[in-house]
């Protein structure tokens, strides 16, 4: 993924000398170890990028900025004493499709094979492995040999108060053919193939068959696919689940559940460097990674696109975990100040990185803090796009100092 990045690292240090005293005691919901890659073979794995304009401006955080009051930042959002709902919990039950349509059993039987081979690994699969089955023809001609055209979205999920957030995804078209003779079970799939070879494999398995412009028109609506799934899933097992989150897009509402509550958009969020904080899903989206855990903006025209990154380093060599960071960075070679023995989030001692003003429209700014703890560095890398929009570096600035604030590192 293409790195974007965030505000001045002046603002950064002033916005967080206000929270480095004290971190915030949040609590904290357990989270699996999420791998960001569909296991097995890969067809066009698809991650959403943020898409979002990336803006930012210079100037420092003030208490009086104005932020759409239905967009708080996590630090404001009111949390009222709510009634009591029936919160889904873990294990969820397992994923089959209940859709309305004509070839819904055999949809159902294609998605539990797929998932299987594709999402069987507990890592892979998250709380929740999905399959929706994308169908364009179906030949019953030969019951021995029911062949299936369709495009098959796998993706897994983590639960999240009342939310499902997607952690990894791939598209697989494919033809898969059946034995109807008894119950209907897979014995074949013949996959459209990955890089060059993608478009000679569709056009024999898809476009022979007349299904080129069906296969492209479906694809463009996938999203709206995998929403109906997941909620003929959510309805059939009576689960209090409201919304789905794709990386680095809004929440999308689940069609025929309750509205997602103001205090269910705060996610309680536990890494697995060691801290724990608090985001509002509808400003900030997560994603895990095998090495770091990241945080990027929802796509927004109200503020500036930003990413923090967060992992940690084996070891105290902090001068070797600067050349390692760097490497991460979208310009490796930026002129970064040094200053050691700063705050951060109550942790005494830490060394900052940035690089400092005057800054041109569309430069990276980067701000980033390295905690030495027992064993090892704990790193925050917060980087962003620099623009001259005074109200949506404000907001941002906001958003960012809420995260910040909410973070406690251990």
């Amino acid at each position: 993924m293409k790195r974007k990045a965030l505000i001045s690292a002046t603002v950064l240090a002033a916005a967080l000398a206000l929270t480095s005293c004290s971190s915030k005691d949040v609590q904290a919901d357990s989270k699996a170890d999420v791998q960001v890659e569909v296991q097995g073979d890969s067809k066009t794995d698809e991650k959403a990028d943020v898409q979002a304009d990336a803006q930012a401006g210079p100037e420092a955080q003030t208490a009086d900025a104005q932020a759409d009051p239905e967009v708080q930042t996590a630090q404001e959002a009111s949390v009222e004493a709510a009634p009591d709902i029936d919160y889904p919990t873990l294990p969820l039950p397992e994923f089959h499709y209940y859709g309305p349509e004509d070839w819904a059993d055999y949809g159902d039987v294609i998605s539990q094979y797929l998932i299987s081979r594709h999402l069987g690994d507990e890592h892979a699969a998250g709380d929740l492995a999905t399959c929706t089955p994308i169908i364009l023809k179906v030949d019953e001609s030969d019951p021995k040999d029911v062949k299936v055209w369709g495009d098959y979205q796998l993706n897994s999920y983590l639960l999240m108060k009342t939310s499902l957030l997607n952690e990894s995804g791939g598209s697989y078209p494919a033809v898969v053919h059946l034995d109807t003779t008894d119950t209907p079970v897979v014995t074949g799939v013949d996959y459209v193939e990955d890089g060059s070879s993608f478009d000679p494999s569709f056009d024999r398995l898809f476009g022979e068959a007349g299904l080129k412009e069906a296969y492209q028109k479906e694809n463009e609506k996938r999203v709206e696919h995998i929403i109906d799934a997941l909620s003929y899933y959510i309805n059939h097992n009576g689960l209090y689940i409201t919304q789905m989150q794709d990386y680095g897009w809004p929440p999308y509402p689940i069609p025929n559940a309750p509205e997602t509550r103001d205090e269910d958009q705060i996610i309680d969020y536990t890494g697995n460097s060691g801290y724990r904080t608090k985001y509002d899903m509808r400003q900030i989206c997560a994603l895990e990674m095998s090495d770091m855990e990241m945080f990027s903006s929802v796509g927004s025209d109200e503020w500036n696109n930003f990413i923090i990154e967060i992992r940690r380093i084996d070891g105290k060599d902090i001068d070797g975990a600067i050349k390692e960071i760097r490497s991460y960075l979208y310009d490796p070679e930026v002129e970064l100040k040094r200053e050691d023995n700063v705050s951060f989030v109550g942790k005494e001692g830490c060394t900052r990185l940035s690089n400092e003003p005057p800054y041109k429209d569309g430069d990276k700014v980067y701000t980033i803090y390295i905690v030495p703890r027992e064993g090892d560095l704990f790193v925050t890398e917060i980087s962003s796009d620099y623009s001259t929009d005074e109200q949506k570096q404000m907001l941002t600035d906001d958003i960012i100092s809420a995260f910040l604030g909410s973070m406690e590192v251990y």
